[in-house]
């Protein structure tokens, strides 16, 4: 079986679909199946190839931007696959260029949450969602849904789906354990610095603390996505928090893992996530996860067992809570970080993948009937 996954992101971009292109497609070879990834971005200069991680990997230039443009080469390369696995929340540049040019390739959809969690261009989504879903989706033999907020939402639009939640790599963030005697007010952020992250309001909370006796010290990682970073700076010194809040732009995994060791608890603000990658790779490395009571994310985090839930609003609430978290002792920390561990191991990638192998020899047997089988 050669399979060819198809994704708007990949190495050294950093995030969520990135890792689980990456982690995915790694696995699923071992088993001596064929993986391959093209990276579709209108990023690209000029169509290539490289090798990585044991993997062939094509950039393929969009013509246009990264919601509608013309993805040159795609149907060519993808004629070489058995099938296609498609990783396009937008459901736009990707999809319409797979229906335009790859439309006799078997394909399954992974929906990373779609791109219904914000109201940017909230008309244009409206008339997508109504006059487009239905109809992008039917094209695929499965839509596997990454948490269960995507199956409420994508069942709404297709009756072929199923829930098949993302995987970590749960050895790698074992090495980020914390080393010595926990400390419950040393925190870390680690991911993408977009808006839907709030990290100024992780940034706002330590002010909170700060400003009633409680000192905290805040790492925050990861790539600047939504150019972010000036304003965030700007915030940290208009809080006058520059001796309690340190800012890395970029962090490579060993580094990551050993700032890992020196933490004990994770925090984000956000207030949407398809699956919520980074906080179960955090309670992989035995953090005590801190953030918003929203789903899918409360579905692994359990309040005062593996973390706390916080409202963001600087309020008495949080307040409380921002000093249970910090006075927790060595032996409580210790077992919310067992806790958490124990947790994160359900989705290990080594189990996970053998589910999207599942999926894949039944999208190419016939057995997963979707739309794109009755179609033909």
């Amino acid at each position: 079986m050669k399979i060819l996954s198809i994704t708007p992101t990949y190495f050294p971009e950093i995030g969520g679909i990135e890792s689980f292109v990456r982690e995915l497609a790694t696995r699923i070879s071992r088993g001596g199946t064929q993986v391959d990834v093209a990276h579709v971005s209108a990023n690209h200069a000029a169509f290539s190839v490289s090798e990585m991680d044991g993997l062939k990997v094509y950039r393929v230039p969009v013509t246009g931007n990264r919601l509608v443009g013309y993805a040159r080469g795609l149907g060519r390369l993808a004629a070489g696959y058995d099938l296609l696995h498609v990783h396009d929340p937008h459901l736009m540049v990707l999809t319409t260029n797979i229906i335009l040019q790859c439309r006799n390739v078997p394909a399954v959809l992974s929906t990373h949450g779609g791109f219904h969690h914000t109201r940017q261009h909230e008309a244009f989504k409206w008339l997508h969602e109504r006059f487009l879903m239905r109809r992008l989706l039917r094209h695929y033999r499965k839509v596997l849904a990454g948490s269960d907020s995507d199956m409420v939402y994508f069942a709404r639009y297709s009756d072929n789906i199923a829930k098949n939640e993302t995987g970590i790599n749960f050895g790698k963030f074992q090495s980020g354990r914390t080393t010595g005697t926990p400390d419950p007010t040393r925190w870390i952020y680690w991911g993408r610095w977009s808006r839907n992250k709030r990290i100024d309001a992780v940034i706002d909370t330590v002010a909170l603390a700060r400003d009633n006796g409680i000192a905290i010290d805040l790492l925050i990682a990861g790539p600047d996505f939504d150019k972010l970073g000036e304003s965030l700076r700007a915030r940290i010194d208009a809080l006058q928090l520059g001796d309690s809040v340190r800012m890395h732009p970029y962090i490579e995994d060993a580094a990551l893992l050993q700032e890992l060791q020196q933490r004990t608890v994770f925090i984000t603000g956000s207030e949407y996530e398809g699956f919520g990658i980074g906080i179960v790779e955090a309670m992989a490395a035995g953090k005590i996860v801190v953030c918003r009571d929203i789903e899918p994310i409360n579905g692994f985090v359990d309040k005062s067992e593996t973390g706390f839930f916080l409202d963001f609003d600087n309020g008495p609430k949080d307040l409380a809570t921002v000093r249970e978290i910090t006075s927790l002792d060595p032996a409580r920390c210790e077992a919310m970080s067992s806790a958490a561990q124990r947790k994160a191991k359900r989705y290990d990638w080594e189990s996970v993948a053998l589910r999207f192998a599942e999926h894949y020899a039944k999208a190419l047997s016939g057995r997963d009937q979707g739309g794109a089988l009755r179609a033909r």
